[in-house]
Formats: structure tokens, sequence, C-alpha cells
């Protein structure tokens, strides 16, 4: 079971719930919309708003570089790393605003991904297009557990200022709705790892193919020394 219930005299209805917000790095494609009330400055950016829906607006996204820079029309390179949207978006349209007035910026990410691997249905990459999901929505994504999947040490690799990180997660834990981590970032990597019922599993299905091997491997043997004695 997910989210087991405590002892009685611990049961809690009620948790606080933290949501990291994901900030723009190195190689991040991020999805800039210039809108104005001038017709003018409107039209320089109106092929942003055509084909506006979610996995169309990846033609239109902007790569972050390695340095932390995009690169923008009229402006030039505007530094965005580390910034989370609502920052990149102000500093953004702080910059457009010295060369196009009245205008206002939308920021997004796009080709948001996790990664689900180990004892689930369907294991792979998918995508999503909001800018947070919970664990549970990303391993509904790939069809949930498999019957040996450990629910109590799932694996949650996230990168942060170029380092990797391992966090194990209990889902069975109802505590977990109130982690920092109960919500996927895009990039994260989900890893579910078998019980041990599963290795021993393995070993008693191999168990009588290895007993039918040594069983054979007698036959022959006893046959080899009769035919030897015999002659």
């Amino acid at each position: 079971m997910y989210l087991q219930d405590q002892k009685p005299d611990e049961i809690q209805d009620e948790y606080d719930n933290v949501r990291p917000e994901k900030t723009i790095q190195p190689f991040d494609n991020i999805y800039i919309k210039v809108s104005s009330i001038d017709e003018k400055t409107a039209n320089i950016f109106a092929d942003q708003g055509r084909g506006g829906s979610e996995s169309n607006i990846n033609l239109l996204s902007y790569t972050v570089n390695q340095s932390g820079y995009i690169d923008f029309p009229f402006v030039g390179e505007i530094y965005v790393k580390d910034m989370t949207l609502q920052e990149a978006q102000q500093t953004i349209e702080t910059e457009v605003s010295e060369y196009l007035t009245n205008i206002s910026i939308t920021v997004k990410f796009v080709n948001n991904t996790v990664a689900v691997l180990g004892e689930v249905t369907r294991p792979g990459e998918y995508s999503f297009y909001r800018d947070q999901i919970t664990i549970f929505q990303a391993i509904s994504f790939a069809g949930g557990f498999k019957d040996f999947g450990n629910k109590t040490s799932v694996i949650l690799v996230r990168e942060a200022k170029n380092k990797l990180n391992y966090y194990y997660l209990d889902l069975t834990d109802k505590d977990i709705v109130s982690s920092e981590y109960y919500y996927i970032i895009p990039n994260d990597a989900i890893i579910v790892k078998p019980i041990n019922q599963k290795y021993r599993n393995l070993r008693m299905t191999n168990l009588p193919l290895f007993l039918s091997s040594i069983t054979t491997i007698v036959t022959v043997m006893t046959l080899y020394f009769t035919i030897i004695q015999s002659n």
C-alpha cells in the first residue's frame, strides 16, 4: 500500500506542503513570449503566438548556454542562470523594455521530462508540461509499480548546481507528502528497486534447471563408467 496509516494514536491527515522551485540551469530550454498593446511591437513577435499548443512552443524556445545566458532578439545575451521563472521574467522584461515599450513577458520551461526506471510497468522517459508534478504522478506515467517494486526505498536522482544527489523515499509513509522531494522537477530520475523476494523467486525459478543439469551430468557419468567397466 501507498501512504499507509500510522498507529491509531498517531494518525494525521493534514500535512504542510513544500514545493521546490526549479531554477534555470545551463542547457535548459525556456519559452519566452512577448506581448504588447503596441501593434508594431506585437507584429514583431507575432510568430510566438501562433500554434500555441504546449507541444509547439518547443520550436520557439531559447536554450540557456553553458555560461547561463540566452541570446534574445534586439537585446543580445541575458543572464538567467539560477533564476526562478518569475525572476527570469522580471529580468528579461527589464532588459527588453529598454528597446520596446508597453510589453509583458511570459516565461515557461519546455522539454520537461522525468525518467522512471526499474520495477515499473513501462520504464522510460516521460514528458510533462507543468512546472512540477508529484512523485505519484510520475510513477503513474510508467504504469505504476510491478509486483516486486519496493515502495519503501525509491531512489530520486536530482541535479542541482552541477551536482547529482540521491534521495531515498518511502512511499508507504504518509509523511512523504510534506517532503521537499514529493514534487518532481524537470530532469529528475526515479529508480524503483526490487524487493528481496524477487531475488529469492529468481533463485527458486533457476533451481529446477540447476538440479536438472546436475541429474543429466550424473546420468552421463554413470553411463560412461558403466560402459568402461563392461569393456
